[in-house]
């Protein structure tokens, strides 16, 4: 088979299985999700995403979740794709650019999938610079049922992780979309940033929850400094 036969023969595959199954996944993800805040009923406002490309994650969260609860979903993206990527970060799957959706786009696809336009708050930026305590005073004193964290680097998801510690209520389920990513190790992404944010804060509480292949979800129980849990 040519070169061009082999590519035209993986994207049919990948638009026929591949993607389907990962929609399938992500659906059965936040079902799960659903059940758990349905049985627990955590006091909180928002539904918190960090990197919003194409609005896929942002629609399957409303529609799993809006007949339950009434919370504002709150989209926080550069809308320039991807930032420079330091060397912490470099892998084949990163460019500079990549994953971009423009804001008026994912405002369009989010209101196309569901999303009410009042229940939908976006945030502009990459994260070292839009995450700041004006943004926190102007959010809080709401607290996030659910934060999405689909940063894709280390360099962005430490900025996301400091940023959202005041909107961890006990029962917040922190979800990292790609827990898995550089071979699954340890050293590296959204795993290293989790590890480093739980050391500078070892009072702070979480219990391992739902995993699928891409992705890995923590349940915030408490501040064992503050009040007991």
């Amino acid at each position: 088979m040519s070169e061009g036969g082999e590519s035209a023969e993986r994207g049919e595959w990948l638009e026929r299985e591949y993607e389907p199954f990962r929609a399938r996944r992500r659906q059965e993800l936040f079902m799960s999700l659903a059940v758990f805040c349905y049985q627990n009923r955590p006091v909180a406002d928002y539904y918190f995403e960090f990197g919003c490309h194409r609005a896929r994650t942002l629609c399957a969260a409303y529609d799993a979740f809006h007949a339950l609860f009434d919370w504002t979903y709150v989209a926080f993206d550069s809308f320039a794709g991807l930032p420079p990527i330091p060397a912490i970060d470099r892998a084949a799957a990163w460019s500079e650019g990549a994953l971009c959706t423009s804001e008026e786009e994912l405002v369009r696809l989010a209101c196309e999938g569901g999303v009410p336009r009042q229940k939908l708050i976006t945030v502009k930026g990459f994260y070292d610079e839009s995450l700041t305590p004006a943004l926190a005073a102007r959010l809080l004193p709401g607290k996030a049922a659910i934060i999405y964290v689909d940063c894709d680097l280390y360099s962005s998801t430490v900025p996301v992780l400091e940023f959202v510690r005041p909107f961890l209520v006990r029962g917040t389920v922190l979800v990292f979309d790609d827990w898995f990513c550089f071979h699954g190790d340890p050293e590296r992404g959204e795993r290293l940033a989790f590890a480093e944010f739980r050391r500078r804060h070892p009072l702070l509480r979480f219990q391992d929850f739902v995993e699928t292949s891409e992705v890995k979800a923590f349940i915030f129980l408490g501040d064992a400094g503050g009040e007991k849990v």
